[in-house]
């Protein structure tokens, strides 16, 4: 390394260097999303309950493959009520700027989204490699995809990456104020995205799992009765952040919905007689029609959430009649999760085969680098604390269906800066191979 480069990396170092240089790349990225950011194509369903709670008609949805537009606990309410403001007409809403108001607020979303994740890698990072984390992130094509829809996808991405970010604090030095955080952070993704409620379980038990790890000492018991405490404390800010939505549900509908009616249409979807593992389904069979006029005629006389539940036990009794069959397809969606469906979504637009197998190789060439990347972290919680999160991604792929945006959602946001530090691990060894192989 010469002169030259050794002074490079003491100046990068300088924190007030660092925070120019994070400020610039903040500065170029977000205009160049401002200029490539195009009408919206992607209208998602807290979109659609919010232009009708802004045109009057309040909380109401039309349940997929029904025909009775109603009162709805189908969809989660925070995004919802976030695009509100955007859309009711008058000056706020001109202001704003409606549809393209709510794109800017996804797309300033992800940017403290890519400084949260800068901020997590930072310490584990030098200072010039979590820079080119950070430039990744802020430039990483598929994100801006997802943001320039009229979905809660960047919001998703911040909310996750600061919950990771509280739980590895939590693991390092726990303290009410962090545990309360945490609470707060899954109650506000609980009613952005349900099945939060899979992640909270899942990095509780990490958390548990930590404490009880190392149950030698007394310090140690003391250690498992504490986060005890502080998984309590979390779990009643989470539910006192729920409850009014909760008690909302069940004075209209008479029926406990914690957030949202929505996971037997999710369950079915991934799980019945034409699933294909996505959305998508095969042809028309007997018995696939026979469940869809069972769904129609039922959902004649009963509301949404019983529609629900019915589609939720149809999709058990299929799986417990089927289970070989119930079992590959989950393996085909676990496949599907990590490298690519056959039909790659609306958002990223890739109807060519060359595109859609280009990224393919891409999410292959993306694992494989994170995988070099994730083992070269020198701190192994988080590395658990990671494994953790690939883990809930994909259990929510196989249970329910894929969609290519729950891999970008959840996994990329730290595969990707992962496969940065997996690059640089591989090019850190090259100089040595040659030292000792000398041409």
């Amino acid at each position: 390394m010469t002169a030259t480069h050794i002074r490079l990396r003491e100046r990068v170092s300088e924190p007030r260097t660092q925070l120019w240089v994070v400020a610039g790349i903040a500065v170029i990225s977000f205009a160049v999303q401002l200029l490539a950011m195009h009408a919206p194509d992607i209208y998602g369903e807290p979109y659609l309950i919010a232009r009708n709670i802004a045109h009057g008609k309040g909380f109401v949805f039309l349940y997929p493959y029904t025909f009775h537009e109603s009162v709805t606990a189908y969809v989660p309410p925070l995004y919802v009520w976030l695009c509100v403001p955007f859309l009711t007409s008058g000056t706020l809403a001109t202001t704003l700027g409606g549809e393209t108001g709510i794109q800017i607020f996804n797309l300033l979303c992800l940017q403290f989204a890519c400084f949260a994740i800068y901020r997590f890698f930072r310490p584990h990072t030098s200072p010039v490699l979590s820079l080119v984390i950070y430039a990744a992130v802020s430039f990483y094509i598929p994100f801006w995809a997802l943001t320039y829809a009229l979905e809660p996808n960047a919001l998703n991405i911040l909310l996750l990456v600061l919950t990771v970010s509280c739980l590895a604090k939590l693991a390092e030095a726990p303290s009410t104020k962090q545990w309360v955080a945490f609470g707060a952070l899954t109650g506000l993704q609980l009613l952005v995205r349900p099945d939060m409620l899979l992640g909270a379980v899942m990095f509780a038990a990490w958390l548990a799992w930590r404490s009880a790890s190392s149950l030698r000492t007394l310090s140690s018991l003391r250690t498992l009765s504490s986060t005890a405490r502080g998984l309590a404390i979390a779990a009643l800010v989470a539910v006192a952040i729920v409850a009014p939505w909760t008690v909302r549900n069940y004075m209209t509908f008479h029926k406990f919905v914690l957030v949202s009616a929505n996971s037997g249409m999710n369950l079915f979807m991934g799980n019945n007689p034409v699933a294909t593992g996505e959305f998508r389904e095969t042809g028309i069979t007997p018995e696939s029609e026979r469940i869809y006029h069972e769904v129609l005629d039922y959902s004649q006389t009963h509301d949404q959430i019983e529609v629900d539940r019915l589609r939720w036990q149809i999709a058990l009794d299929w799986i417990t009649a089927h289970p070989a069959e119930a079992a590959m397809l989950d393996m085909k969606k676990i496949a599907y999760h990590w490298i690519g469906r056959a039909h790659t979504g609306n958002e990223y637009r890739l109807a060519s085969d060359w595109m859609k197998n280009a990224y393919r190789l891409f999410s292959v060439l993306l694992i494989v680098l994170g995988a070099i990347g994730l083992f070269s972290l020198r701190i192994k919680p988080i590395r658990s604390l990671l494994l953790v999160v690939f883990l809930y991604s994909t259990a929510i792929s196989a249970i329910f269906f894929v969609q290519s945006r729950h891999r970008t959602l959840k996994v990329d946001p730290f595969l990707l800066p992962l496969a940065v530090i997996g690059v640089c691990a591989c090019a850190s060894r090259i100089p040595r191979v040659g030292e000792r192989h000398p041409l």
